[in-house]
Formats: C-alpha cells, sequence, structure tokens
C-alpha cells in the first residue's frame, strides 16, 4: 500500500490556514500502514479518519478509508470515500484502483477492468507487486478470487504498457498548476498523449480547460481564464468524479466578480459552486472557505442578513465536522457580528458572547490575519460596554498593523470604527480626524477603480462619509460638509460624464444661483436625522433637526401596524423606548434606538403608496399626517428661508429622492409648490457641467415618440420566483452588456416583461405636440419602435431636437438596474434584432444635444438607491446621453392628468420658449387651485413628475 505524494486541493488560490491537529500527516498515515501491514482494521480504521478529518483536501485519507471500508465489507461507505478522492485529485492513479475493487467485488467485473486500465495509465509504480499486494489482501478479507484483477495487472508489466514517466510527468505538470499557479510549457502536450491512449480516460479532455484556466488567471489573463472556467463548466455537467472541481471553478468565478464588485453574479455562482458540492460526502476545507467566501459576499450586498446568518452556522457546522479552529473562529465572528450588530436588540447579548468566543478560539489560534479580523468586531463590544479606551487601543493597533501590510481596505475600516467610537464620546473634532483618514484610504482604493466599480463601492463606504458629514454639522464647518455632501451623490454620474473637473465648492454654488433661488442639499446622518446646507448667493450656513420623538410617533401610529401587536400589549407600546420585535416587546436604551433605517424606509414606501392612491377617501387622513410629518422633518428647519427665497433648488439625499417635496404639506395646510417653485439638481457639480454645455441655437423644437403599439398584455409569464433568480437574471443581463449585446429579450421575459395594454392618451399627446410648431416631428404607431428610434440617433437626428419626448409605458428595476427604462411599438414577428426594451443602459449611449427630456410615462424617476451616490436610473442615463434635463415620474401616472400636463408644460416650451420647470410649477399650483375640477386635485395627479437638471 503506497501513498506517499500529497496533493492539497487550491492551496494557493482558497488560502486555506494550516491545518489544528495534533498529529502530523506521517503519524495518521504510518498508524494506517501499520494497521495494514498486521490487519489491524482498528489502526486503518483510526489513521484514515484522522487523515480526513484534519487534512479533508488531500486525497490520501479518503483513498485509505476506501481500501479499509473494502476489506470491511462496507462497499457503500468505500464508495463515498473514493468518489471524494477522486474529486479531489481526478488525475491521479489511486481512486482508480479502490474503485475498481469496488466495482469488482459488486460483480461488475468490466467497470472493474475499465477502471484499472485508467489506474494504468496514470500509474509511477516500477514494480507490479504493490497492488498485487493490495488485491491479495481484498482476497484474504472477502474470500473471493480476484484472479482477473490480478492477471490484468501482470499483463501491464509484461506488455510494458506503463509508463511511469510521462505518468510523473503529469503529476508534476497538474501539480504546480493547482498548487502554486505555475505554468506548465508542456500542458497542450502532455494531455494530448494522455487523450490518444487506446481507452483513454475522457477525464484528460474535460480537465485540460480548467487548468488552463488557472494557468491564465495567474498570467494575468484574466478575460481568457473566465473563458476557459465556464468552458470547463459546460463540459464537465453531470460528472460526478468533477464535482470538487467544478465547484472549485465556480468559487474563482465568484471571486473574480465579487473582485469586480458585481456582488450579485458572485452570490450566484457561489452558490452554485456549492450545489455542486453538495453532492459530495464529505464535509472539507474547501467547503468551509466557500461558505466563507459566501459570507464575505453577502456582507458586500449587505440586504441579505439572515442568509449571511444561515451561512455562519453552516460554516460553524462544517468547521466542527473538520475540527478546524480557524475556520470555526469565523463562523462564530459572523454570528456574533449578526447578532450584535444586524439583529435585534434583544440579541446584542448573544452577539457579544459569539463574539467574545471567537476572539478567546481565535488567539489560540497562529493567525494573524483571523485574530485582526475577530479584534476589529469585539472593539466594538468594547464600545458598546463603554470601555472606550479599551475598544481605541485595539483599534489603533490593528490598524497600523493593517497600514503595515497596505491592507487598505481593513485599514479603512478600522479608521472608520475608531472614529465611531470618538463619535458616540461626543469627541467630535478627533472623530473627524479619524473619518478623514478612513476617507482619504477610500478615495485612494477608489482611483483604481473604474465607475460602476466605484458605484458598488461607495454603496459599500458610504457610512463613512455620512459619519464625517454628521461630525461637520456638530463643528459647524459649512464649506467642508457641503463638499463631502457633493462627493456623496451623483459622484458616478460624473464619472459617465466624463468630466475631470473638481467637485464644486460653496463659491462655485452661489455662483451658479440666481438672487432669487435657494439651494437646499440635504444628507441623512442618523435614521431621521436631517443635515441641510442652505446656500444663496450671498450665504451658506448649515440647518438641522432630528425630531426623534415625531419619528416614533409617526412609526407607531402607522408603520408599528405592520407588527400585529397583541392588544393587551398596548399601554407598553405607549412609551417611546419600548418597541416589538420577533413577537415580544423590547425596551431599548434611549430612544435613538428606537427608530432605525428601516424604518424610515418603510416611512417613504407607505407615503409613496398612499401619494399614488390619494385620491380615495380612507387615504386622506393619511396623506395629511404623513404629508405633515415630511414638511416638518426636511422644510420646517429652512422656512424661513424658503420664505425669503420663491425658487428652491433641491439636492436630496438616500430616501429623500423618492419623494416630491412640493406635495410636502406646511403648518398653514398650503402645500410647499403653493408657495415655492421647486426643481431638483443630482449635485451643483453636475448641474455646473450641463450648464456649461453649448447646444446649437438652430436646433428644431421637439421630436416626439407615442401611440405606441404592443403585444397583447400577458403575453408572456415570469418564470423567476426567487431573489436567487432574480440574481442570476442580474448577472446573465451585466454579462450581455459586457459584450456589447442589448437584446435582453430573453432575460427581460423571464422577470415578465412582455406586451401591455395600449395607451390612447399618449397618441393624443404626441399629436397635440406636434401641432404646435412647424419643425416638430412626432413618430406614431407601428413606426415608433426601437430600432427607428436607434436609426435616428445613428444618423444624428435626434441631436437636431431641443425637446425629447417619448410617451409611453415606462418601469424601473431596483433589483436588476439595468431593467429601468420605455416601452417601444412591438410589430409582429418583432422588431429584428432589438428587444423593443430601450433601457438605461442603452440610453446612456445615446447622442443628444436636448434642452429637456421628458418620459410621459409611469414610474420613470426611481430606480436602484445606491449609499453615496442616489438613485441611478433613468435620470442618470439621458444627462449622460446629453440630455440637460429631464422630466419622470415618481409612481404610476394618471393618463387624463397626465395627457393635460404635457400638453400644457409644451404649449408653454414650445410656443413661448418658457422655461420648462417653472411652468411645471405653475401647472401644479393650477391643479391644486382646481382649474381642472376637483377631482384631479389631490397629489396623485400632479406630484409625480419632478424636473432634474439645469
Amino acid at each position: 500500500m503506497k501513498c506517499w505524494i500529497k496533493i492539497v486541493l487550491i492551496v494557493l488560490f482558497l488560502n486555506i490556514p494550516k491545518v489544528w491537529s495534533q498529529k502530523t500527516f506521517d503519524e495518521y498515515y504510518n498508524q494506517y500502514l501499520e494497521g495494514y501491514k498486521t490487519n489491524d482494521l482498528l489502526k486503518m480504521k483510526t489513521g484514515s479518519e484522522g487523515l480526513i478529518t484534519y487534512f479533508s483536501d488531500e486525497f490520501a485519507g479518503f483513498y485509505l478509508n476506501s481500501y479499509y471500508q473494502i476489506l470491511k465489507g462496507d462497499l457503500n461507505q468505500a464508495q463515498a470515500s473514493t468518489i471524494q478522492a477522486m474529486n479531489i485529485q481526478p488525475l491521479l492513479q489511486y481512486p482508480y484502483y479502490t474503485q475498481a475493487y469496488i466495482d469488482f467485488l459488486k460483480g461488475n467485473t468490466p467497470n472493474a477492468l475499465k477502471n484499472l486500465e485508467w489506474a494504468m495509465q496514470l500509474s509511477t509504480f516500477q514494480e507490479a507487486k504493490d497492488i498485487l499486494e493490495d488485491i491479495e489482501k481484498i482476497e484474504f478479507f472477502t474470500k473471493k478470487d480476484a484472479s482477473v484483477l490480478k492477471n490484468q495487472w501482470l499483463t501491464y508489466y509484461q506488455t510494458k504498457t506503463i509508463n511511469t514517466n510521462k505518468a510523473l510527468n503529469l503529476d508534476t505538470c497538474v501539480n504546480s498548476i493547482l498548487t502554486s499557479g505555475t505554468k506548465c510549457n508542456n500542458l497542450d502536450m502532455l494531455f494530448a498523449q494522455f487523450s490518444s491512449m487506446k481507452k483513454a480516460n475522457p477525464l484528460f479532455q474535460k480537465m485540460l480547460p480548467l487548468l488552463k484556466a488557472v494557468t491564465y488567471y495567474y498570467g494575468g489573463n484574466a478575460n481568457e481564464s473566465i473563458k476557459q472556467f465556464e468552458y470547463f463548466l459546460e463540459i464537465s455537467k453531470n460528472d460526478s468524479s468533477l464535482l470538487a472541481k467544478r465547484s472549485y471553478a465556480l468559487y474563482f468565478l465568484s471571486v473574480i466578480k465579487n473582485n469586480s464588485y458585481n456582488s450579485r453574479g458572485a452570490l450566484v455562482t457561489i452558490n452554485e459552486g456549492l450545489a455542486e458540492y453538495a453532492k459530495l460526502p464529505f464535509a472539507s476545507l474547501a467547503l468551509a472557505d466557500m461558505q466563507l467566501h459566501k459570507i464575505y459576499v453577502l456582507k458586500m450586498l449587505g440586504d441579505k442578513n439572515d442568509e449571511k446568518l444561515q451561512t455562519a452556522f453552516q460554516l460553524e457546522q462544517t468547521a466542527k465536522n473538520i475540527d478546524n479552529h480557524y475556520f470555526l473562529a469565523k463562523a462564530y465572528n459572523s454570528i456574533g457580528s449578526y447578532y450584535f450588530m444586524d439583529g435585534a436588540q434583544s440579541e446584542m447579548a448573544k452577539g457579544t458572547e459569539y463574539i467574545t468566543k471567537a476572539y478567546t478560539l481565535a488567539k489560540t489560534v497562529n493567525d494573524k490575519n483571523l485574530l485582526n479580523e475577530v479584534s476589529a468586531n469585539y472593539a466594538m463590544v468594547k464600545v458598546k460596554q463603554g470601555l472606550y479606551a479599551d475598544a481605541t487601543k485595539i483599534n489603533e493597533a490593528l490598524v497600523q498593523d493593517y497600514l503595515k501590510d497596505k491592507k487598505y481596505i481593513d485599514a479603512q475600516n478600522l479608521y472608520n470604527n475608531m472614529a465611531f467610537v470618538l463619535y458616540l464620546r461626543k469627541d467630535y473634532k478627533n472623530a473627524s480626524i479619524e473619518f478623514e483618514k478612513s476617507i482619504a484610504l477610500a478615495e485612494t482604493i477608489k482611483k483604481g477603480l473604474n465607475a460602476k466599480q466605484k458605484l458598488e463601492y461607495m454603496n459599500e463606504v458610504a457610512g463613512a462619509y455620512t459619519g464625517l458629514i454628521m461630525c461637520y454639522k456638530e463643528t459647524n464647518q459649512t464649506e467642508k460638509l457641503f463638499d463631502l455632501q457633493e462627493r456623496t451623490r451623483s459622484s458616478y454620474l460624473k464619472d459617465l460624464l466624463q468630466n475631470n473637473s473638481a467637485v464644486a465648492n460653496v463659491k462655485e454654488a452661489q455662483n451658479m444661483l440666481q438672487n432669487d433661488e435657494l439651494l437646499l442639499t440635504y444628507s441623512i446622518g442618523k435614521p431621521g436625522e436631517i443635515i441641510i446646507t442652505a446656500i444663496s448667493k450671498n450665504k451658506a450656513e448649515i440647518r438641522y433637526n432630528y425630531p426623534i420623538d415625531d419619528l416614533i410617533a409617526i412609526k407607531k401610529a402607522y408603520t408599528d401596524r405592520i407588527k400585529k401587536v397583541p392588544s393587551t400589549l398596548n399601554p407598553y407600546m405607549q412609551d417611546f423606548n419600548v418597541d416589538y420585535e420577533d413577537g415580544k416587546l423590547v425596551r431599548y436604551a434611549n430612544k435613538e434606538s428606537n427608530f432605525k433605517k428601516e424604518d424610515l424606509v418603510t416611512l417613504v414606501q407607505w407615503t409613496r403608496d398612499i401619494l399614488e392612491n390619494s385620491n380615495k377617501p380612507e387615504y386622506q387622513k393619511p396623506q395629511a399626517d404623513f404629508l405633515h410629518f415630511w414638511y416638518n422633518l426636511v422644510l420646517l428647519p429652512v422656512q424661513d428661508l424658503t420664505s425669503q427665497y420663491k425658487n428652491v433648488i433641491i439636492s436630496a439625499a438616500s430616501e429623500l429622492n423618492y419623494l416630491p417635496f412640493e406635495a410636502f404639506i406646511n403648518p398653514k395646510n398650503q402645500y410647499f409648490v403653493s408657495t415655492n417653485n421647486v426643481r431638483y439638481i443630482p449635485n451643483v457639480s453636475v448641474w455646473k457641467m450641463v450648464s456649461n454645455r453649448n447646444y446649437s441655437s438652430d436646433r428644431k423644437s421637439v421630436i416626439a415618440f407615442g401611440g405606441a403599439q404592443y403585444q397583447p398584455s400577458g403575453n408572456v409569464k415570469a418564470t423567476v420566483r426567487t431573489i436567487e433568480d432574480y440574481y442570476k437574471i442580474s448577472d446573465a443581463v451585466s454579462k450581455k452588456i459586457e459584450q456589447g449585446n442589448y437584446n435582453l429579450k430573453p432575460e427581460l421575459e423571464a422577470v415578465g416583461f412582455g406586451g401591455a395594454g395600449y395607451l390612447e392618451g399618449t397618441l393624443k399627446e404626441v399629436e397635440f405636440i406636434g401641432t404646435l410648431s412647424n419643425d416638430a416631428k412626432v413618430i406614431t404607431g407601428q413606426n415608433m419602435t426601437e430600432s427607428n428610434f436607434k436609426k435616428a440617433n445613428l444618423s444624428g437626428e435626434l441631436k437636431q431636437y431641443k425637446n425629447l419626448i417619448i410617451s409611453t409605458h415606462g418601469f424601473t428595476g431596483d433589483v436588476i438596474p439595468e431593467f429601468s427604462g420605455v416601452m417601444f411599438s412591438q410589430p409582429n414577428g418583432g422588431d429584428g434584432k432589438e428587444d423593443t426594451f430601450l433601457l438605461a443602459p442603452e440610453i446612456a449611449k445615446l447622442n443628444l444635444n436636448a434642452d429637456l427630456t421628458i418620459l410621459s410615462a409611469c414610474s420613470t424617476g426611481v430606480g436602484k438607491l445606491y449609499g453615496g451616490e442616489g438613485i441611478n436610473g433613468l435620470n442618470t442615463s439621458f444627462l449622460v446621453a446629453g440630455s440637460n434635463s429631464t422630466l419622470l415620474s415618481l409612481w404610476s401616472v394618471d393618463d387624463a392628468s397626465t395627457a393635460l400636463t404635457m400638453q400644457l408644460l409644451f404649449k408653454n416650451v414650445i410656443q413661448n420658449n418658457a422655461k420648462a420647470n417653472v411652468i411645471l410649477n405653475d401647472i401644479k399650483r393650477a391643479f391644486i387651485n382646481g382649474d381642472f375640477g376637483d377631482s384631479v386635485k389631490a397629489p396623485k395627479f400632479w406630484a409625480p413628475f419632478l424636473y432634474n437638471g439645469r
């Protein structure tokens, strides 16, 4: 029994730590050999199981255990061990021996001889005696004559069929790639030799692209690496011998995606890898590392905490199965982090317990990185315990260690933690210093990223910028606060506009303003904490509001209803320190802890639902309550200023982007738009950029598209069911777009995008626009196709117009951000290469010279909200395409009131050359005043359209 070649699976890539067994590999192996020589099955069992537990990613323990199980007579368990051994290293001879023995004992002699043949092709034994001895021992224990195997094995040596040098060259080549990423120069030649052998093992052809993929990756050719991994995955489907290698390839692809800030795609891919590995019978270090990677991916996603906890528990079980303290500490740290930072208030003690266990365990493991990672959470435990000095000491030591090792992402996070410790102590000056260090590192990291990666990265580190904004508010540093506000919104849009100009400062903002204009730039600090930089032509100041009692009161009055609090607990719920979570009452140490980000998100969602249905009688009181609440929260702090400046420009933040400020109701029961003109900008930097565009004055007035004809509504049924399904679609969409393929018909249909109901009002709308000017152009019906629209763009026709209007069905995507756009006509038989949906990524590639783009459609002004950016949707795409401003909607619009709004707007803009934002405010006031009848006075009819831009 020979087994002296130790193969460690993907050690370089997975960074699997050392094992924590008290015995070495050789000690377990020698114990097994002693049992083998003396026919002591117990020693063979103990030795092989020790290798399986503590060296779970090496084939030896499983191969030896399979042979032991064969001698014992348990062929099912022997088969399981052989499967694991073969998956770890399918191009070594050993698992083919045990598979041959199992097949023979099960009566399948042809299969036994086939596997013996494959073992021979890989054999490095100079003599036949070692395998003959194994077979003879099987005969002794099982009392079965295995002469057919012995005779066949002897024949190989007698005919000199075995080429040990070639097999050793193969071992060296494969191992150099898998264990160190080292290129094997004769890889193709070697595999050609083995593949051309008579009765060749088909795994040679299947494994070649995998090995090439690894070689390409470590050679710096990531794109070719991805192609080879994907090719390997395609040709290895349903091959039970390659489950581990398939999971390896999928893990690798997931890491590549996650490093590129494609966390959704990374999650889809690692789940596929884990699903492949789940078909294997044994846990391993590789499995633990895949589970840990999934936790990191979920952490980047930020919105799947329950799944992160579930995966951490799975990692805990795997770590226990392989008795690995490293991964056990990682699991405890992840579980503790969830309970401590993401879970309910009542679970904080549980979080402290797990983090403390992780810290205690990490100190016993000789791994600096592990101890540092756990110590960062342990420091936060100290903060919660009020031991600020201890926390600061731990963090300061950690950050210096990270900086020395050039681990800037970890250092950035630690500076952030240190800053929040100081902020909690109300040491705002020193907190600012630490936040500034954190942000300086974040800005350094961003320099190496493309625009889309910056967007995702900013979403991850936005908390540091928010913390510094809060500090600048406390220290009344207006100019610094405004500078940071500019950096934390629309920087992705600025990158797409390919403008290298510096971020706008307060003075530049003032230069942009007219004497009667007021700029309000919002930030949200703690949940519900409103921080405003108010800038007029001659003054800039910070305004602030954090009405915690009002926040909790409206939460209790409305959003707590969905918790179905038992009536017997209602008296307790009157206490603002008390809430109902997970079926029980929770008392917070302070009121501030009783209003969380999810509460603010819920308030925004409820407000939008109410506004969209505000013409219904049962919504009247909730609407009034919510609109008064929002005015008091975001406009009351600047009411003295808005009374001086009629024209208000708003740069919103976070969830505030989803709300129409003009609909908020002041203490005199007036809508804000009744007293002030309102318009929106992404930020001053972008406003300045689009304002500096110089388009020709001789452009034509308007080009309008409307009256599209669609396939029947409901002709497509969605096939996606879970968020995981959506992530798969999102990953597929990202890949297509990267390849320049914008026909997303299969993906659109998978989520239910198909036909739609005809909108008669859109035809009337654009036909009316056509009567307003001699140079107006209107495209309707079957001529309004996506292909015709793109032809007009390619020919330069779209550039010839000051105004672009598209009147049709609109849609926005949150889960799949690329699925924001408008529908065009859907001819029978399709529209050539187009999918009939003009999507945000396609819009961004248009070439417009428009002063204004109007999408007379539903919900075109919303989209995916990114921390540190704002909404990334159709507004971004049209500004990038060359439009200086947009008019988009916040919810599903009413057909008749929309048509009326557009007719009035364009009549004034086209015929009277009026400013669209001014006219829009006048139209809204006319609705409110009842000029168009009492039935359309509610915000549902006039509030959804927001003017954004120049």
